[in-house]
């Protein structure tokens, strides 16, 4: 839902609404009405229709039916303990939506009557707020779990309303936190459209709208809805993996429904050929390596019966980069495949070509993982050239991709010098500036834009620029995943590997209060110094190889400690040498640097 909560929704009084409104009735209603539905959303509806009709008893739709006298309009229809929640955007045609659940039920029979839990029909439109949203979304998840099963309603098929609405993406994550079954469809219009689109020769437009999928930026009618949704997702699951669950169901949904569309009838060759491609993609996106690669070779087959070089080029490229998905050992098969791509394209369509490039570019990165990098290296700059001319055709991310490569090669040899290095570095800056332009600042692939950033800066000895990079790239992780995710955990392992290995990072004196440091040396640029601090207990020691951090004002600076610490003084002075100075930092990004200890002064 979206617009008002499906929230408004599931509470009446203290008591969740599980009631659902039977199938053969929903189909009732819209026999009843069907001339005020037409052209009308489900919000319309709700707003012209349910409430007008209940705006007397000022009840829910449900309880309105149930207490009409027998033999009046309403009373025949029939409501029970709900079976099948309905995610739907309320900006869906209502018509539209009823004929997707008649689709579903039509393939999914069952053994009895489906009761549709509908908010329009089931919940109180009379009531303009929800409980605390802490207590409602507890709720919430005990009605969807009492339920059992949801179906989620995509409209249109190719850029769902249901996946830029924060209500419905909340009842999506509720499903998965309950280990519920989910179900997709799209009605019977819209399948047309998805198989008319497999049957062009237009590439999948699913998987491209597919990529872009980004709950953050979902939307609600009232930004204190978003709000606290944004705040449950990423207190429990964090967006990104939210992200992934979505595409990977919806992703199977419609590649049941691509190679449901290779048995119809009626096709042409070219029609056929097409969903061969389209299907093998999908099949191969989902991991489904061994049916991808039965599939693309049927097409490449069906190719080079009708004589046509292209359709069977693309094919070979699909096979090439199915080939590579499946391991190192099929690595040089990928690239024989690859290479008969490019020179049939080339061939016929021109060296120059975007879709030669982007063929080329898939050779690149199977000859980086053949550690060829020299000939990679060569065909990824062809293709940046190719791409950056052809940037206003979208192919930014593309961009963005193959200067990362560009950077990494550059970075591979044991002794890079330093022109590669800052050629690295170019790259990668662009790489970063590019994904920012695609995702925003707070994306995945900005953050691991920085991470390759941070390595190549450490390489070039600006180690405290690289710390902030990495600094930086922690941050994104630990908005969009979990503490314990890899991602996360890896970013910060880098961080103390860097700390512990950097090179010298010098700060100058000024920056330090009086009496905090004695030097050893007259020179401000000195590795080794003296730190004397007072310690809170005596008993607490510092050993040579730990990490300190001594505040100063509102920084800290972080050293190691590279000798055993002496008394001095009072029974709670040390003296302890430390060495490789770090920099200063903030206290946020002291707290995320695991295992530091802050000596305060």
């Amino acid at each position: 839902m979206s617009g008002m909560p499906s929230a408004s929704l599931v509470l009446q009084g203290s008591s969740p609404v599980r009631l659902g409104i039977s199938f053969e009735s929903l189909r009732q209603f819209r026999d009843d009405h069907f001339r005020e539905l037409v052209g009308k959303t489900t919000g319309q509806v709700r707003d012209d229709l349910i409430k007008r009709l209940t705006s007397a008893s000022q009840l829910s739709f449900a309880e309105f039916c149930t207490r009409t006298p027998s033999g009046g309009q309403y009373s025949q229809y029939d409501f029970g303990p709900a079976n099948l929640f309905v995610s739907h955007a309320w900006d869906y045609n209502f018509l539209e939506l009823v004929a997707a659940i008649e689709d579903f039920v039509e393939q999914n029979p069952g053994g009895g009557t489906y009761f549709l839990w509908i908010d329009i029909f089931v919940v109180n439109q009379h009531i303009p707020s929800i409980p605390d949203f802490p207590t409602w979304s507890d709720v919430f998840k005990s009605t969807l779990r009492a339920v059992g099963r949801a179906l989620f309603v995509l409209l249109p098929w190719d850029k769902p309303i249901w996946a830029r609405r924060s209500w419905c993406l909340f009842e999506f994550f509720v499903a998965c936190s309950c280990r519920i079954d989910l179900d997709f469809v799209i009605p019977r219009t819209e399948r047309d459209r998805f198989v008319q689109s497999l049957c062009a020769n237009a590439g999948n437009t699913f998987l491209r709208v597919a990529a872009k999928i980004d709950l953050a930026k979902a939307e609600a009618k009232y930004q204190s809805d978003r709000d606290h949704i944004n705040h449950l997702v990423r207190k429990n699951i964090k967006f990104a993996v939210l992200n992934s669950k979505v595409v990977e169901q919806v992703r199977i949904f419609f590649m049941t429904e691509a190679v449901r569309a290779l048995r119809m009838v009626g096709l042409s060759g070219e029609q056929h050929m097409n969903v061969l491609l389209n299907v093998a993609e999908f099949q191969m996106e989902v991991g489904e390596l061994a049916d991808a690669e039965n599939t693309i070779r049927a097409h490449i087959d069906e190719s080079e019966r009708a004589g046509d070089d292209i359709s069977e080029a693309r094919g070979l490229e699909m096979l090439g980069r199915i080939l590579m998905r499946q391991g190192p050992e099929q690595y040089e098969a990928a690239r024989q495949q690859l290479d008969r791509s490019v020179k049939i394209q080339s061939r016929i369509l021109g060296d120059d070509d975007l879709r030669v490039a982007q063929t080329r570019n898939n050779l690149a990165s199977v000859l980086e993982k053949l550690d060829n990098d020299e000939w990679a290296l060569a065909m990824y700059q062809k293709c940046l050239e190719i791409y950056e001319a052809h940037e206003f055709e979208g192919k930014v991310e593309s961009i963005a991709n193959i200067k990362g490569n560009i950077g990494n090669i550059l970075m591979k040899s044991e002794h890079p010098n330093t022109n590669d290095l800052e050629r690295a570095r170019c790259m990668f800056v662009g790489a970063l500036v590019k994904f920012v332009q695609i995702y925003g600042r707070n994306h995945e692939k900005v953050a691991i834009a920085r991470t390759r950033l941070a390595r190549v800066l450490s390489m070039q000895g600006k180690c405290q620029d690289a710390f902030e990079e990495l600094w930086k790239s922690a941050k994104i992780f630990r908005h969009n995943f979990a503490e314990d995710h890899h991602r996360v955990v890896g970013t910060f392992e880098n961080m103390r590997m860097f700390l512990t290995n950097a090179n010298e990072v010098y700060v100058e004196e000024d920056c330090l209060q009086p009496g905090e440091w004695r030097w050893v040396g007259s020179s401000a640029r000195v590795s080794v110094f003296l730190l004397i601090s007072r310690i809170w207990s005596s008993d607490r020691r510092f050993e040579t190889g730990d990490i300190v951090a001594l505040q100063i004002g509102d920084r800290f600076v972080v050293a190691i400690v590279t000798s055993e610490p002496q008394m001095i003084g009072g029974s709670q002075e040390y003296a302890v040498q430390v060495g490789r100075m770090m920099g200063t930092f903030g206290a946020e990004q002291l707290r995320a640097i695991c295992g530091l200890t802050t000596l305060r002064h």
